[in-house]
């Protein structure tokens, strides 16, 4: 006589993909349920065009191949108890790395967009071959001891800069001189062989915004960079804009030359202090060590807030945006001061005012964004 098996407690080999290539409707589905879950599997069809039986087919194949997970049986109606599905975070991971004009900041994020290391490497982000060295290094190791047996969806690179019509060539900031004109999605990619995504850090960070901070809850998003510089970011319709030639909220572009220095960027507020003795030496050291009430601060708050409230009626008139949120760099003290001065920005009242928002991401998410590029591309 046959031994009886004892299903329930029978362990289910997934099928891992090696290579993430979803059709549009399993992307659906999924983007469904990363927004919505845990969710009963009967209420998946509601949110889609598909028939239930369709519907049950992905959901079962994308479980068996570890993108989603059950859970426990929930009764949806008149129905049968229906499980519960939600995203699997044990199996697929992708890589962020963000380039800065002080440090490279890395990320190993699971499919829900927890990240499992964040990492800020001890080297130069002055040159290339250098940090590239070091993401083969991370990968390497990350992929033998934390997310071993994971696979490796793609890798997104966040750098500062604007584009001149070449969707991975950028043009960084003069400490970032040596990136000028490097095509880093293909040279990535090349080194790698992985999918590789880049953005600019802005629009990195509303990626960020939209899936991890308050974002989601909003149609039509800006995010305002202040790092070193100033930039915004803008996610319209479920996806990053970028515009025609890719500079889709390089926000900065609207200033004068002889403007440009009472725009509120960090490296200015920098150069500020120093003026009132306050010896602060880079933006992280600003980051970590601001005071509310360092002298100075009232008077470079009354400098930028034109220039401020000027880009504020820029995206107002050309995006629209239900929420603008105040991010980068910034410590969130300075976040809230930036925000109190932006407030008054709004003359016409015949338009609808954009909600003025502090992010509550902490710190520059532009890592994060970046990590999110390839399941935003991929996988949602």
């Amino acid at each position: 006589m046959q031994p009886k098996l004892n299903v329930k407690n029978m362990k289910i080999i997934k099928e891992i993909d090696v290579v993430c290539d979803l059709t549009a409707s399993e992307r659906d589905i999924l983007a469904i349920i990363l927004r919505s879950g845990p969710i009963a599997r009967s209420g998946v069809t509601a949110k889609t065009q598909l028939a239930q039986q369709s519907v049950h087919r992905i959901i079962d194949s994308l479980e068996r191949r570890g993108y989603l997970q059950f859970g426990a049986a929930k009764i949806v109606g008149r129905g049968k108890p229906s499980p519960t599905v939600s995203i699997d975070p044990s199996h697929y991971a992708s890589v962020g790395i963000s380039v800065g004009t002080e440090d490279v900041r890395f990320c190993l994020m699971d499919l829900t967009g927890i990240p499992l290391v964040q990492e800020v490497a001890n080297i130069a982000p002055v040159t290339p071959a250098e940090v590239i060295a070091a993401l083969k290094e991370k990968i390497a190791d990350w992929f033998s001891t934390v997310a071993v047996n994971r696979t490796l969806v793609g890798v997104g690179i966040s750098m500062q800069g604007f584009r001149d019509g070449s969707h991975d060539v950028f043009h960084p900031p003069q400490p970032l001189f040596a990136w000028e004109n490097i095509p880093i999605e293909t040279v990535l990619s090349r080194e790698l062989h992985q999918p590789v995504f880049a953005e600019n850090n802005a629009t990195s960070s509303v990626v960020a915004e939209h899936y991890l901070g308050a974002g989601n809850g909003h149609g039509c998003i800006a995010y305002l960079s202040f790092n070193h510089g100033f930039g915004a970011g803008i996610f319209w319709e479920n996806r990053p804009f970028r515009g025609g030639h890719g500079n889709a909220g390089e926000i900065s572009a609207i200033f004068s030359r002889d403007q440009l220095c009472h725009r509120p960027a960090l490296g200015e507020l920098i150069k500020r202090l120093a003026d009132h003795n306050i010896d602060v030496n880079s933006v992280r050291d600003l980051t970590l060590r601001f005071e509310p009430d360092w002298p100075g601060i009232p008077e470079w708050l009354d400098e930028v807030k034109p220039q401020l409230q000027f880009a504020l009626r820029a995206l107002q008139a050309t995006i629209d945006p239900h929420a603008i949120f105040f991010g980068g760099e910034a410590p969130e003290e300075l976040r809230h001061m930036l925000v109190d001065i932006g407030k008054s920005a709004f003359t016409d009242e015949r338009l609808p005012m954009p909600t003025l928002i502090t992010s509550k991401l902490p710190g520059d998410p532009a890592h994060l964004g970046a990590a999110l590029l390839p399941l935003h591309q991929l996988v949602f």
